[in-house]
Order: C-alpha cells, then structure tokens, then sequence
C-alpha cells in the first residue's frame, strides 16, 4: 500500500519555509512547544487561518491538538518548491458533522487546477470530493465517521493511483482516481472548495487535530497502525478551551448558554430523578441556523449546569434537515418521552426514548415519524414545534401551525389525541387567532399549554411578518370539549418590551412552574462572527396566576450565588442627577423606588466614565410606558442603537419594586413581582460597566441592596 506525507490546514498568518524531510520519510506536527506550528524537525511550518490570530490548542492525544472552531479556523501548508510530497495522515475527533460537506485535509496541485479532499457530509459519511478544472465530483466511500471519537485518516497518491486510509486499514477506492501533478499546497480542516454563509465557511470541520503527517515516501503503514489501538481507545477532550472566551467580557457567567457556536430556543424542560434536563436546538458546528441537533444541559439546581453531547442528531430520511423544537413528559411510568419537530423531505412528528436514566443517550421510536404531515384539508406544510399534556385518561398534544384559506393567513394549533403516546389522532384545531383583531400573527410557534390552578394558560410565539417582530402572547382560559376557551380575546404580551421568546415550562422539584427561554442576541453576523457564540437562555423563572394575567419573578435557586456582602442604599435622588449603585459585570439589585412626581425612572447601565457607551432603562410616567434607550449603548460596530419602548401602566403613588440582573451582555428586569423586560448590551469597553439609579422631572426615594454575583459552574462532559 502507497500512501504520501500528512498535511494539515489550520488558521491565519503566512509564513515562507523550505521543505525537509527526515529520514523516515514524513514531517510530524504535534503542536507541542513554543512554535506549535512548527514540525519536529523545524523544517515545516503551517499557516493559521480563521477568525483568530492565535492557535487554539486544546488537550490531544498526547499533549496538546489543534482546535478548530467550526466556521473559520483551519491549517495551510504550502509547498512552493513543489517538493514530492506523497501523502498526508492525522488524527481526528470531531465535536459535531457540519453543516455542509467539509474536509478532513486537501491537497492541491496549483499548476494542473487539481485538487482532492478526504471529506466528511453532515451524517459522518466518508467522502472523496475530486475537482478538476473547477469541475467537484463526490466519492463515496462507504464508510462513516463518528463524532466523540478518535480517528486515523491517511490519504496517500502516486503516479499509479490513489489510496486511503482509516483506522489504518484501506478504504476500497469505488473509482479509479489519481493526483497526476505535484502537491502544491495541503490544507487541515478544511475543503478547497468555497462555500460561505455570510462570513461562515461552511467547509472547515468542528473538532480536534493532532499528530499531522506529511509523508515524501509512501506511508509507512506499520507506523500508522502502530498506535491505532491505543490511541483510539481515547476518549477526546472537546470541550472549549477557556481561552476562546477569555477576554469576553460581555458573554455572561450565571447564565445558561452552549459552550460555544449557535443555539435556539429550549425545549423539555423536565425534573428527572433529582436532575433538571433542559434540551435546545444547537448547531456546534456553525454560528447559524443550520444542522440542528438536540443539545442537552442537566442541573442539580436550576444553576449550575453540565452540557452533554446532543440528545439526538439528523440523519438521512424523515429528520435529514434538523431536529427541530418539541416538548419532553414522563409517560404513564414515569419515563421521558421526546416528541420532536422532524425536519425532512416532509415536516412531520417523531418519538425518542432514553437508553437509561441518565438521559444522556436516546433512541428514535422505530415507527417514526408519528405524524406524518399536516392534517388532510389543510394547505400549509410547514407544522412544527409540540407540547404534550395528559386530560384524564387521555393524551394529547399540540403542533404550532398557521392557516392560510381565502386570502387569509392567522396562526393555529392542530391538536391531536392518543391513548399510548405513539398513535395520534387528529382532532381539530385546539384555538386559532384573529390577526386583524388581537395581532397574534400569521403562524404560531412554541406552544405552551400548561394548567395553573384551575385555569390554563396558552401562550404562542407569532413569527416574525411584514416588518412586525415574533413575539410571545398568551391567553388565560379553560379546556372546555377538547377546545380552548380564553377568559378574553385579546392575548397579552409575555414581556413588557419585546425580546425574551419561546419559554420551555415545567415544576420545579418544589411543585412551583418554572420557565427559562431564549434571549436573542439581535447583533449583525459580523459581530456574532466575531463573538463566536449566538444566543442565550434566560434565568429560571417562576410563573404564577394572578387577577387573571400571569405573574413572573426570579427563582429563588439564584440567590446562592450572590456573594456574601452586599451593598445597601437608602437615598433621595434629585431631579436631572443620578447616583451610584454598582461597578461590574455580574450582579443583581433589589430596588425600591419611591417615584412622588417624577416624569421618568429608572436605571442607567453598562455606563463608562466619559459617557461614550451607556443605555437607560426607565419608566416615563407621562407617556406610561417602559423605555430601554440603547442610542449610546456601544460604540462596535454590528450592535443596534436604537430605543424599545412599550405600553404599561404603573401606579406611581406606590413604591415600585425593581429585581435587576446583569450578567455581562444579558439584563434582566423583574417589576413588583409580576412584570418582566429582557433586553442584550454589547458594549466596545471593559470598564462601561458601571450602574446608576436616575430621576428626571423630580426627586424620588430610592431603597436598593445590591450583590455581586458569582459565576455558576458551567461543566462539559465531552
């Protein structure tokens, strides 16, 4: 068997280098020492490529591996003196498949416009991509690749032929392929081919890279499959590094978000044999919405979280285009149940049941998908996104949907019944809105039909339409003959101003209903590139009934981390003045202000020194409305500048109670107990982070204990 030297492609800096081979025939990158990316004999040197200046170098097989980050990061080498290079090899483990078809290492011949890749789709099928004269071709090669796992991959060519290698036994070639010319230029993690999303390279791999080979010499097979046994037998770090984020001020510390990359809303929040579980759709391989997985967080306490490898992944049939939101319930045992959103040639309903209680592993229900369209009668195609619930003796479950017939699109909620949780019946819509009456939009998204007392309540997210933002809304009513009834027409907003979406709801160990949704970032994809990581999750929150509209305030889980002093105010702020409350990035404040006749009150933070970068949060009693004015609130580029306001009415002759959180970029507000405002501050300085309390128009009181928060244990298991 004939193979050729190692090569890898990793990230951004150019460097000239001559190229030496020793006398065993191949240049070894293990990324130990000062120039990690550098060979061991010095004579080779890789180029960093991607949004970083700097290698991220992680835990390898033995020492430290190359990681990448899924959308930009990758190694180039170039071979100016077009010296006979024969072959590449190297050790894989990848985090996630990505979003598009991306090799493992290319290899490219300049003069003859010719180049292979050893290549990995979106399921771990092994691929050959051969372009010639910009003309791809595909091989499959009939063979898979696993994620969490370490893999040997060797590419090897001649003028006789082509071979590859995996795990150290060769992988029959279905075509006859060769490489003809002279390597000119190898690249590690990444596909020659161009394909972006924005600034997103869809073709680099999300994982880790050690022990690179570059061979002159055919591959020495008995040195590749020399340490096969031992070194796949490992189980791979693929955990962030904690320098990615280090200098991250604005990524927040005590709330619940991925380790890295996109993610969107939670799903299946759901208290499990003394764990919360809490499920999202995660994309690790990319910073859009894009390969959708289930990822999956367990919590002792609602705070401190562990994040596992996904619950469930796409594959090829009814779920090949993402596993989209669903809802997770104990069964009549007790067991989970996922129902999920299977995205596929159809869209369609599909059932997951874990291997053990540890919920970490899960398995497809064979008979999936369980629903397998929309109902008959119905022209929409696009259902998704179910909350299950047991009545009686009885199942049922909701889809978000939307109608459209005779001209007229509003949202809806197909309902459908079953007596084992694995055969629906549909049975009609459960409610449908009247958009040119109570505004809920034209489709409805993340259902939640949750009893609280003796009333229920439904709450729907309207997708975004002609320029009018998704937003969550419910209604407060009964389940009257399998329909519901809302107490009134006219839905109410889940937030003050607009920005928390898509709440995932279940009790707590105490019995108490319990959310935590998605807060969006809103940031351009510039800056979300630059950031490396999108979107968060709220902290938990409690929901309780009251006077017929529904009340939130913080869960009390939060409290543990505050730090053991606190600082108390007790003063009057005068008109046109404003005093200091807090200086940091994690902390929460419990005010009361006393507003006598004051025109407007409230907060201003993230503020600097010079007062370049601030944003205010206040109530302007004259207008009566809330009001997040962030014209100021960053001078980067990527970030809106722009006021929120929303309609609210306070009474002001009573002290008003504020619970603020800020935990880097993400605020929370919690009004007297029962309102709630989200809003996201990206500013461009480290030290804009102070918080003040302000008065225009009069004086007011101000009672406000403030703590300092400190980070909640954020762990990995992979």
């Amino acid at each position: 068997m004939r193979t050729s030297h190692v090569y890898i492609a990793l990230l951004t800096l150019t460097i000239s280098f001559f190229l030496h081979f020793p006398a065993d025939g191949q240049e070894i990158f293990s990324f130990e020492g000062k120039e990690p990316l550098t060979s061991a004999s010095g004579h080779m040197k890789l180029i960093l490529k991607g949004r970083s200046a700097v290698a991220e170098l992680s835990e390898g097989l033995s020492g430290k591996g190359f990681r990448t980050d899924g959308y930009s990061s990758y190694l180039q080498l170039r071979n100016p003196d077009r010296k006979n290079i024969q072959g590449v090899s190297a050790w894989f483990a990848l985090e996630s498949f990505p979003t598009d078809t991306a090799a493992f290492f290319s290899v490219k011949d300049s003069t003859n416009h010719i180049y292979l890749g050893l290549c990995t789709d979106r399921f771990g099928a092994l691929m050959l991509s051969v372009s010639k004269d910009n003309k791809l071709n595909y091989i499959a090669l009939g063979r898979s690749v696993q994620r969490f796992k370490w893999i040997n991959l060797g590419l090897a060519f001649n003028e006789t032929g082509l071979s590859i290698l995996l795990n150290g036994l060769p992988v029959p070639l279905p075509n006859a392929v060769k490489f003809p010319g002279r390597v000119s230029q190898i690249l590690l993690g990444k596909d020659f081919r161009n394909k972006n999303l924005d600034l997103l390279d869809l073709t680099t791999i999300n994982g880790l890279v050690d022990e690179v080979s570059v061979w002159d010499l055919p591959i020495d097979e008995k040195l590749i499959t020399k340490g096969i046994a031992t070194y796949s037998a490992r189980t791979p770090i693929l955990a962030i590094p904690s320098s990615r984020f280090r200098d991250d001020f604005s990524r927040p510390k005590y709330h619940l978000l991925p380790s890295a990359n996109w993610t969107n809303e939670t799903h299946g929040l759901i208290f499990y044999k003394g764990l919360y579980h809490i499920f999202n759709q995660k994309n690790a391989s990319s910073l859009a919405l894009r390969q959708i997985n289930w990822g999956h967080f367990s919590s002792p306490d609602l705070v401190n979280w562990t994040e596992h490898r996904p619950a469930l992944s796409p594959e090829k049939g009814y779920d090949e285009n993402g596993i989209w939101s669903g809802h997770v319930v104990a069964d009549d045992q007790g067991n989970p149940v996922i129902s999920y959103t299977a995205g596929g040639p159809k869209m369609g309903i599909a059932l997951a049941y874990p291997k053990d209680s540890t919920l970490i592993e899960w398995t497809k229900y064979k008979d999936n998908p369980v629903i397998g369209g929309q109902p008959e009668g119905y022209t929409r195609t696009d259902l998704r996104d179910t909350y299950m619930w047991k009545e009686g003796n009885k199942w049922y479950m909701v889809v978000g949907f939307g109608i459209a017939q005779n001209n007229e699109q509003k949202g809806a909620l197909l309902l459908y019944s079953s007596d084992d949780m694995q055969k629906w019946k549909f049975l009609h819509t459960l409610f449908e809105g009247n958009p040119d009456r109570d505004n809920s939009g034209i489709f409805w998204e993340m259902p939640v039909f949750k009893k609280i007392g003796d009333k229920y309540i439904l709450l729907v997210n309207r997708v975004p339409d002609r320029g009018v933002p998704a937003r969550a809304q419910y209604w407060i009513g009964s389940f009257v003959k399998e329909r519901f009834v809302p107490d009134h027409p006219m839905p109410r907003n889940l937030e003050v101003i607009n920005r928390l979406l898509s709440p995932s709801v279940a009790e707590d160990k105490e019995g108490r209903i319990c959310a935590i949704a998605i807060i969006p970032d809103e940031i351009s994809s510039e800056a979300a590139y630059q950031q490396g990581w999108s979107h968060l999750y709220s902290i938990p929150r409690i929901w309780n009934l009251s006077d017929g509209k529904l009340t939130q305030s913080p869960h009390p889980a939060l409290r543990s981390l505050r730090a053991a002093n606190s600082s108390v105010l007790d003063t009057t702020v005068v008109n046109h003045q404003s005093v200091p409350l807090f200086s940091g990035q994690q902390y929460e404040v419990l005010a009361e202000i006393i507003p006598n006749k004051a025109k407007q009150f409230g907060f201003v933070l993230h503020k600097n020194a010079d007062q370049s970068e601030y944003t205010k949060i206040y109530y302007d009693a004259d207008a009566k409305e809330m009001v997040v004015d962030q014209l100021h609130s960053s001078t980067k580029k990527g970030i809106p500048l722009r006021i929120k306001k929303d309609a609210f009415l306070l009474d002001t002759s009573k002290p008003v109670r504020f619970h603020v959180f800020v935990d880097g970029s993400v605020i929370e507000i919690f009004i007297n107990d029962q309102h709630a405002l989200t809003t996201r501050i990206f500013p461009s300085k480290r030290n804009s982070d102070q918080a003040e309390v302000f008065s225009e128009g009069g004086n007011i009181g101000v009672k406000a204990e403030t703590w300092a928060i400190s980070p909640a244990r954020m762990n990995t298991d992979f």
